[in-house]
């Protein structure tokens, strides 16, 4: 196999290859969702850790992510051993992820009678192991989807089966949460406010983390002798050279417009993962069945949305695609509150309420799948073009930034609603029960600042996805020139402190 290359050499993968892949993703989604949907909820409502710690201590980890993401992508580009660049690093990664996500929804007596200092550092401590231990295994594991094929739409393929095991990740996280854990005791109405049910649930997922991650590497073994190896001078890499590279990306005008915009994009969708149990179970009143129906909807619309992505994106390219869906995901994530404000939502509390936050949520989900699926295809897109600027694919530093990215959804969202929380003076402790505990202006308040407020963020967004330019006709192009490439073969260039 040769040094370089648009990708693996045989672009017709089989089923199991696919879906080995895909079923790795099965942990980010785990992960994600639990972050997302209950970190915040937990330590600041459950454990009455103030809202702005626990949203600071879910942002303060992006720095440290910011810095093991892009050095985990530069290392895999470089690695070399009998079992590739990527598969070391996701075999190593799946113990210590299952440790730590457990041990953060399982915090010591210390920490939790320790007063607030010591549960934000226990928070904080265990918020940066267990995104570590996933920059460790996701990092490498999207880079190897940019390896398996060099086909513009095999690749959106890949993603949409990455992203529909995504899915099944949160389903199995609401499914157990509010089928299983959360169910309703005589002290607890609302069975997401008693702390003993976190870690049983914890050990769950971390237990299913640890085994899918495991799986996606074995399964996909047979793929390493055709995939990409490093050149030979990678093995002297200079610690700088993670800084240098990272910087080199940001000249590449499709990253950087790509990047900007998805960031924007996915932190306010965040914000609204974030403040949704505080929706689901302040606002609507949803009682613990009504919220699993509802919560699923968004992963099974997901489903719907990479399953028609490929159609969708062959018809329209990738970013328009990205463009449309998010559109569509901006209005229906304000529709619900704008409907209560103007006096036609169904009454709260009841199963028409339920069932009208059930549909919108289904669209949501499949609207939303088109930006995630986009963002994904559209970085292999833009490692072809990387590679042809450059002389070197850099799959793993690209997807750092698609992994860091996605991290803000979690960190950067939990940070805003962290501080919406504080804002509208949002009350916590033991006598808060029901939303007859909390006064009626803060409730609306919050549904304001999470619905409505929350989608208009998204806006610049959308602005600066206008700028990434790759399309169809372009990346055949730019792969037709690679394979001309490979075929008269030219010095890699090293890198260089310029």
């Amino acid at each position: 196999m040769a040094d370089f290359g648009v990708a693996a050499n045989k672009t017709t993968l089989s089923h199991g290859v696919k879906w080995s892949f895909g079923i790795g993703q099965m942990a980010e989604g785990i992960k994600n969702s639990s972050f997302s949907a209950f970190l915040l909820f937990y330590y600041n409502q459950v454990l009455g850790l103030p809202a702005e710690s626990a949203g600071l201590a879910i942002a303060v980890s992006l720095i440290f992510d910011a810095v093991t993401d892009p050095m985990i992508g530069t290392i895999s580009d470089r690695w070399r051993s009998p079992l590739g660049r990527r598969h070391p690093f996701m075999y190593a990664s799946a113990v210590p992820l299952a440790v730590s996500l457990y041990f953060l929804f399982a915090p010591a007596s210390f920490a939790i009678n320790g007063g607030d200092a010591a549960l934000f550092a226990w928070m904080l401590t265990f918020t940066v192991l267990t995104r570590g231990a996933m920059t460790l295994y996701h990092v490498p594991h999207l880079a190897l989807g940019a390896e398996l094929s060099e086909d513009y739409d095999e690749r959106t393929t890949l993603v949409a089966i990455r992203q529909i095991l995504s899915v099944s990740g949160y389903l199995i996280v609401y499914g157990l949460g509010f089928g299983v854990f959360f169910a309703p005791t005589p002290e607890f109405e609302n069975g997401q406010l008693n702390s003993a049910a976190y870690p049983p649930f914890a050990m769950i997922l971390a237990l299913i983390s640890c085994v899918t991650v495991l799986i996606s590497g074995w399964g996909t073994r047979s793929r390493i002798p055709y995939l990409p190896k490093p050149p030979a001078e990678a093995d002297k890499m200079r610690p700088y050279d993670i800084l240098i590279e990272g910087i080199a990306t940001l000249k590449n005008r499709s990253f950087r417009w790509l990047m900007v915009s998805y960031i924007i994009i996915i932190t306010t969708f965040g914000l609204g993962v974030a403040s949704q149990l505080y929706i689901f179970t302040f606002f609507w009143e949803l009682a613990r069945f009504q919220i699993l129906t509802v919560m699923l909807m968004g992963p099974a619309g997901s489903v719907l949305g990479y399953m028609v992505s490929t159609r969708l994106f062959a018809r329209l390219d990738k970013r328009n695609a990205m463009i449309v869906g998010g559109v569509f995901w901006m209005l229906l994530h304000a529709l619900p509150v704008i409907l209560f404000l103007i006096g036609i939502a169904p009454a709260k509390g009841t199963w028409a309420v339920a069932v009208m936050l059930s549909v919108i949520y289904l669209i949501l989900g499949a609207a939303f799948a088109q930006v995630v699926v986009g963002v994904s295809t559209t970085m292999a897109d833009i490692a072809d073009e990387y590679e042809l600027e450059v002389g070197r694919r850099q799959e793993g530093v690209l997807f750092a930034a698609v992994s860091f990215a996605g991290k803000c959804m979690g960190a950067l969202g939990s940070l805003l609603a962290g501080f919406m929380l504080t804002l509208i003076a949002w009350p916590t402790g033991e006598a808060i029960k029901t939303s007859a505990d909390i006064p009626a202006e803060t409730i609306l308040s919050l549904g304001i600042m999470s619905g409505p407020v929350a989608a208009m963020l998204a806006i610049p967004g959308f602005i600066c996805l206008m700028g990434y330019k790759l399309n169809r006709a372009k990346v055949a192009e730019i792969q037709r020139q690679l394979r001309e490439r490979t075929a008269t073969p030219m010095p890699v260039p090293a890198l260089t402190d310029e």
